[in-house]
């Protein structure tokens, strides 16, 4: 056989195996295009809103390199166990997933694991994979174990679906295949967002300054020293309504009290 046409065929399967391998959507890519760069964390900081923090690795990018999902390290920079490694940051994809959360597919999926065995048994193991991804991330920044969140994972796992980006962020950062509810999720926001195509033009602010104070409207949860204000509480719909009554209550009375002072003829 010519020798130019198998060094151009083994071009041709080199080319194929390093698409095939990309670092695009996995959490075991080449530590080059795992490590955050300068460039990376500003990008972050344009995703979110707000300067980022404690970020370890790039786990999944898009078609363009920008990140698509960051890895925290799980243990902040303050001391603080963090057990939300994989945080997905682009507003597009962010987006998409807010959208379907609003129309009830974690009910749905919820519904779905307890009637399905078999679905519950991949779902467990998609929280041990994220266990494991975690500490590997862990020993590979130089944190090491955090025994605080030893068995808890993120996003409702292993037993309910609480927060679809998380899924979404882990299916990304470890490839297809390891959280089928996060798979089918990125399968869902077809519509608005492919991993085949960049979608970064436009997504997000690119001029001026990088955020360097905390501009997003969904800050970290139940964590004010990391952001610097008390975290906001969150009311459920009884307890909206409950305020509600109460506060008509407390106007109908001062209402009737002044009525009835204006009666006797006594002043404030």
């Amino acid at each position: 056989m010519d020798e130019n046409r198998v060094d151009q065929n083994r071009e041709a399967e080199n080319d194929e195996r390093a698409r095939t391998t990309a670092p695009r959507h996995r959490a075991d890519a080449p530590e080059s295009s795992r490590q955050p760069s300068p460039h990376d964390l500003e990008v972050l900081s344009r995703q979110l809103g707000r300067p980022v923090r404690d970020v370890v690795e790039i786990p999944a990018r898009c078609v363009c390199g920008n990140p698509l999902v960051a890895a925290t390290s799980p243990r902040l920079s303050n001391g603080t166990p963090f057990p939300t490694t994989f945080y997905l940051t682009h507003p597009v994809i962010t987006s998409a997933v807010s959208r379907l959360e609003a129309a009830g597919l974690m009910n749905e999926m919820n519904d779905r694991l307890a009637a399905d065995a078999g679905l519950a048994a991949r779902y467990r193991s998609a929280h041990e994979a994220y266990l494991s991804s975690r500490a590997e991330i862990g020993a590979r920044s130089g944190i090491g174990a955090v025994p605080e969140i030893d068995g808890v994972s993120a996003g409702g796992m292993p037993t309910r679906v609480k927060c679809l980006h998380v899924l979404v962020g882990h299916s990304l950062a470890a490839g297809p295949g390891v959280n089928l509810l996060g798979d089918e999720t990125i399968a869902a926001i077809a519509e608005w967002w492919t991993v085949e195509r960049c979608y970064c033009d436009g997504a997000w602010d690119t001029g001026g300054e990088a955020p360097s104070r905390d501009l997003s409207r969904h800050g970290p949860q139940g964590l004010p020293e990391i952001v610097g204000r008390p975290a906001p509480v969150r009311k459920s719909r009884s307890d909206a309504a409950g305020a509600a009554d109460t506060a008509a209550t407390a106007g109908a009375a001062d209402t009737a009290a002044t009525a009835g002072a204006a009666g006797t003829g006594e002043s404030q």
